[in-house]
């Protein structure tokens, strides 16, 4: 039923020093390769165009539309802006950069610093 003696499962035969083929016989062996012709002249190097300038990548642009407000793209976004908007967006910056360099920590101001609709309605009248 079993056959625990078959040839799968015999223990392997490894080659033997005595099986390798003689050295001076694999050295001569090594030295039969076939030779590249000796070069008789070098061809001349082709010309070589310098490479052309690529054109300026645009990161963002910045305008007006022509119903008179700001047209701010980055990417394939774009956002358009009243004069309202885009003074807003000012004060919004101006706030969080004066937040960066304010060592003191976060305030307990309830809407974070930002300034009201009133005020800015305020500064725009003043």
């Amino acid at each position: 039923m079993f056959d625990w003696f078959d040839k799968k499962f015999r223990r392997r035969d490894y080659p033997k020093l005595e099986d390798l083929p003689d050295a001076n016989k694999v050295y001569d062996d090594m030295n039969r390769v076939l030779k590249f012709p000796e070069l008789k002249s070098v061809p001349p190097m082709p010309e070589v165009a310098p490479p052309k300038e690529e054109p300026a990548k645009i990161f963002y642009r910045l305008g007006l539309t022509d119903n008179n407000r700001v047209a701010f793209s980055m990417g394939y976004n774009e956002i358009l802006m009243t004069h309202a908007g885009v003074q807003q967006m000012i004060d919004q910056l101006e706030f969080f950069q004066s937040q960066l360099y304010d060592d003191s920590g976060p305030t307990d101001d309830p809407d974070g610093g930002l300034p009201l609709p009133e005020e800015v309605e305020d500064r725009k009248a003043a």
